[in-house]
């Protein structure tokens, strides 16, 4: 069976006129009827009904047609898939910050990887001033709680931030607090980043300083100190995992509500370079499987 007289028999199909399916072809309207029978017997079936000259789309032909169809996308993309997979440049790295949401970079970190092998990635999770690098950068993987300040990002993620505290706290019987409630309590913290920053906006908000007792760049080990009733902690609702966080308790905060949104920088207005811009794809593709 081959692909061409796949591609003649959805013309046909088209325009159930082997004549003028012959013309748009630009091939014999004899040549065409044997090409026609021969994949009817190839297949052992029959896919147009013939009355007298006309021939008329089957049951059986319209299925056949759709699947046919369906296969030749499927090749299309394919195809394309190749030509750009040899496009890449395997001597370019892609220079990645990620600032927030650990856990799902790893995820896409590894899938990305054994995806595309030949593509190297330079990632950073710092930054001395987080104002004014991200254009040494290709990507920036960021969150915040303003409006959008970058005109070259993307929302990728809108999640609530809770509490967590120890299921053997006070509050452990609530499911909403005001941040209020918790202004004296000793809070743990991660280290200096943008939610970090948060959670000093978030404080101010409600009129108080948070007194930061610990601090980490480790979820599990910030997870364990709530456990054992070191403090209490803002966890973001969806990119921390929360499923794995037995022997906590999470809170909704009302007063105020606190929120982060997680944006994709890149420094590229167009035209960025292939590698780029399909780690950029893969990003943006695997956010979209995660939310709720």
């Amino acid at each position: 069976m081959e692909l061409l007289h796949l591609k003649y028999f959805l013309t046909v199909a088209k325009t159930e006129h082997m004549t003028k399916a012959a013309h748009e072809l630009r091939i014999a309207q004899p040549a065409l009827s044997k090409i026609i029978r021969n994949l009817e017997n190839e297949l052992e079936v029959k896919l147009f009904d013939r009355r007298g000259r006309s021939i008329i789309l089957n049951d059986t032909g319209k299925y056949f047609s759709e699947k046919v169809e369906e296969a030749l996308v499927i090749l299309d993309d394919t195809v394309n898939d190749v030509k750009e997979f040899d496009l890449i440049d395997k001597n370019k790295k892609v220079r990645f910050l990620s600032l927030c949401a650990s856990s799902i970079v790893a995820d896409i970190l590894i899938a990305f990887k054994s995806a595309y092998p030949d593509i190297q990635l330079e990632v950073t999770q710092s930054l001395s001033n987080l104002d004014n690098n991200f254009d040494s950068y290709d990507l920036c993987l960021y969150c915040t709680n303003k409006p959008n300040p970058y005109k070259n990002s993307l929302c990728l993620l809108e999640e609530e931030i809770l509490l967590g505290v120890s299921t053997k706290h006070p509050l452990a019987n609530k499911g909403t607090i005001s941040l209020q409630e918790v202004k004296n309590e000793n809070f743990i913290a991660l280290g200096q980043g943008h939610l970090r920053n948060l959670i000093y906006d978030f404080c101010k908000t409600a009129g108080f300083k948070p007194n930061i007792t610990f601090e980490s760049t480790n979820n599990s080990l910030i997870r364990d100190l709530i456990v054992f009733g070191q403090g209490v902690a803002f966890i973001p609702e969806i990119s921390w995992k929360l499923d794995n966080y037995n022997g906590i308790k999470f809170l909704h905060i009302k007063k105020p509500f606190c929120n982060r949104s997680i944006y994709l920088y890149t420094k590229y207005t167009d035209n960025s370079p292939l590698n780029v811009q399909i780690f950029k794809d893969f990003i943006i593709n695997h956010f979209k499987t995660i939310q709720i």
